[in-house]
């Protein structure tokens, strides 16, 4: 339950502009202070939890159920859920909201607090409910379930059912088909991610995210052309350094001489990373640049002494061996980045946007 009201609040408060932190960055952060996430943390453990990851404004809260009496069925339970929050800049307590219903309209009380809180955060914005309790917003609480079971479970087979079950029952419901895809893609089974992920429309909060992963699933399918366009399309709308490399890889597969400008653009980002440097060095090296190649992979070489690919091209470059004689072993191919990292580029974003 807990888990599910923080997924829609997270999800409708990034939806409304605010940068709000993934459960996996907030899981990180409860490793760190050794917290249990289903232990009750007190304020100021909570306070330590936002500190440390660098929050403003903090929501948390707590639910109660009960049947009325005489009732016997599950969704016609009374649900009240309270939430409260913290201003962590001001050092004080935030706005507190109480929402309640029956639970099988957990989606519209779930939003209604999404509602409360965007007002808070963005007075200016003028927002209605009715943004937020639109038919279409509200999710089947049987779909819910099943989705959020499947972030809670440990085991891949476990989470590829519940998503599975999720989507069926709400074929709209594009967060279950999201982590769908993502099962699949793990599992190498990259035309059903493709399927999974292809089914999430534009103008979805997860469609940047949704895109970087078709382009990664395409890629390792073998269809290089349609992973250049799904990273050309992701570039245009999250400019990262991740986002150019793999651009490049997928360019570079197809012998196209941009390759090298992507990979550029990304070394420009983050000038120490082994995995751009070596990009770099192996596209030099392709275009029979060899004294620039052997420069990038002797910098891999000084961060990663043991890695043999940037071992093996070097020596290749030093003797200026074209890249299509034969070698003893097949040469190294590009290096892919997996993490996609949006959240990072939003807060970028806002601080380097000139304040009004």
């Amino acid at each position: 339950m807990g888990e599910s009201i923080s997924e829609t609040l997270r999800t409708e408060l990034n939806t409304a502009g605010q940068i709000a932190l993934d459960r996996e960055t907030r899981e990180a952060g409860e490793r760190r202070l050794a917290l249990r996430p289903d232990a009750r943390f007190t304020k100021g453990t909570l306070f330590k939890l936002g500190q440390i990851l660098d929050a403003d404004y903090l929501i948390y809260g707590s639910y109660d159920i009960h049947l009325p009496q005489g009732e016997t069925q599950l969704k016609n339970a009374a649900i009240e859920v309270v939430a409260h929050s913290i201003e962590l800049r001001k050092f004080r307590d935030g706005k507190s909201f109480t929402e309640s219903g029956r639970l099988a309209d957990l989606s519209k009380i779930e939003e209604l607090l999404a509602f409360d809180y965007a007002g808070v955060l963005a007075p200016e914005a003028g927002y209605s409910d009715d943004r937020f309790t639109a038919p279409a917003k509200l999710i089947r609480l049987d779909a819910k379930e099943s989705y959020i079971r499947g972030l809670l479970s440990p085991y891949p087979e476990q989470k590829l059912k519940w998503f599975q079950q999720a989507t069926t029952l709400d074929p709209a419901y594009t967060p279950p088909e999201f982590e769908l895809g993502k099962v699949f893609l793990e599992r190498k089974e990259y035309k059903l991610a493709l399927s999974s992920l292809g089914k999430i429309p534009a103008g979805d909060q997860l469609y940047a995210a949704v895109r970087f992963r078709m382009g990664l699933a395409a890629y390792e399918k073998g269809d290089y052309a349609q992973s250049a366009a799904f990273f050309t399309e992701v570039a245009g709308l999250v400019p990262l350094n991740e986002v150019f490399n793999n651009l490049g890889a997928a360019e570079s597969r197809l012998d196209q001489p941009d390759a090298i400008q992507e990979f550029q653009k990304a070394f420009e980002g983050d000038r120490n990373d082994a995995v751009y440097l070596f990009n770099l060095g192996l596209a030099f090296y392709k275009a029979g640049k060899y004294e620039e190649a052997a420069g990038y992979l002797r910098r891999v070489l000084d961060r990663e002494p043991g890695n043999r690919d940037a071992q093996s091209l070097l020596e290749r470059s030093e003797q200026k061996l074209p890249f299509s004689a034969q070698s003893g072993r097949p040469l190294p191919g590009e290096r892919l980045k997996l993490n996609f990292d949006e959240t990072a580029f939003r807060v970028l974003k806002a601080m380097l946007q000139p304040s009004k």
